[in-house]
């Protein structure tokens, strides 16, 4: 089975709004974020992604949540991370038009009913960190 990696940004504006992507590939909403590449790092695929995704530039804070899947019809494990994401520019941008259909600012409890894949809402995971240290190459 495939091992795969993916980051997710919870990302929070001054009025309290989540920022939320509609993926053309048929995935619905999501919060902005994406795989991790080969050789990247957990904070250099999360903010590529959402760069990519939104024009974005954000300042990556703690986890907030690790969820995982198994698909055997795809023969694949992915780990999902969530992380808090800040941002001082609030100014978006689509840059992959063929992934990302649009992106909205929506209070939480439009998030958390475009979100089905979560039990509970994201308010939860506003509150809970977990520290991120990425100790760098280790030889």
């Amino acid at each position: 089975m495939k091992d795969l990696k993916v980051v997710y940004a919870l990302i929070q504006d001054e009025a309290g709004n989540i920022l939320l992507v509609h993926n053309t590939d048929g995935g619905g909403w999501s919060l902005p974020g994406g795989k991790v590449e080969y050789g990247e790092t957990l904070v250099e695929a999360l903010k590529r992604e959402v760069r990519e995704e939104t024009g974005l530039a954000i300042e990556v804070k703690d986890v907030v949540s690790i969820n995982e899947g198994k698909s055997t019809q795809m023969n694949v494990h992915t780990l999902f991370i969530m992380f808090k994401a800040q941002v001082h520019d609030y100014t978006t941008e689509i840059q992959m038009k063929d992934e990302i259909s649009t992106l909205r600012w929506l209070p939480i409890e439009e998030a958390d009913e475009k979100l089905v894949y979560y039990h509970h809402s994201l308010r939860v995971f506003l509150n809970n960190h977990a520290t991120y240290y990425d100790e760098g190459l280790v030889d």
